[in-house]
């Protein structure tokens, strides 16, 4: 996803903030694409307009609770962890303005079919953020009831390269 925003121009470098609790990962991802680096995700979300969750779902609940009074009003969280429902994330967080999205492989190299849902309380304004950052890794499409979302995986997840 880095990569894509910034190869599109969808965001500059210097607005990305990367965090992850391995101090090599980080490192990497700092000379890779010159973004700023923390293990702390609260300073990691400090004044952001767009958190995005891609972490495993084994660590969800951690993360959410470290997060959670953190977000302010206005902060898009976009979700793309395995498995988590919409719900799940809105509750674990204590945050309505919640994205969740399922980016398929080809999406690595800019050709990706992303299919995402919103929470209610998610602007147009910020829905408008979500089509350009997915737009980067390929075509995106909105469906109002997650239903589709899962649909959409079990079709991705099995098909053929």
């Amino acid at each position: 996803m880095i990569s894509a925003m910034l190869k599109q121009g969808v965001v500059a470098e210097n607005a990305v903030y990367a965090c992850d609790i391995d101090q090599a990962r980080l490192t990497a991802i700092e000379g890779k694409y010159r973004v700023t680096c923390t293990p702390d995700a609260v300073t990691a979300i400090t004044d952001c307009d767009v958190v995005v969750l891609s972490i495993k779902p084994q660590v969800l609940a951690d993360v959410m609770k470290g997060l959670r009074g953190k977000l302010q009003e206005g902060q898009l969280v976009i979700s793309i962890v395995a498995g988590a429902k919409l719900n799940t994330i809105v509750r674990g967080l204590g945050h309505e303005e919640v994205v969740r999205v399922m980016p398929n492989t080809p999406a690595q190299v800019g050709e990706g079919m992303s299919v995402w849902t919103s929470a209610g309380a998610v602007s147009q304004e910020q829905k408008d953020k979500v089509k350009a950052i997915l737009g980067a890794m390929g075509r995106e499409i909105h469906f109002p009831d997650e239903k589709y979302i899962d649909m959409a995986t079990a079709i991705s997840g099995s098909g053929r390269t």
